[in-house]
């Protein structure tokens, strides 16, 4: 789990944790003690992504986004 949290934080995205488990936290707190290296980075990105949310609710074709293509911007 760290190893996804770290990843996201180098990635500047904002994270929201939750766990009242307070060992996790305490792990889950360590991700700023360590950077994932160039190589590592190049791994992971080789890793299939997708959405876990299409937005497909958001899109019509007499709306403000027509396909998923308009709502998606391809930098998430």
């Amino acid at each position: 789990m760290q190893v996804a949290l770290r990843w996201l934080h180098q990635q500047g995205v904002s994270i929201l944790v939750k766990s009242f488990n307070k060992e996790r936290m305490k792990e889950n707190l360590q991700i700023f003690d360590w950077e994932l290296s160039d190589d590592e980075l190049a791994k992971l990105e080789q890793i299939p992504q997708r959405r876990g949310f299409s937005g497909q609710m958001f899109v019509h074709h007499d709306g403000l986004y027509k396909s998923s293509e308009e709502l998606w911007d391809d930098d998430a």
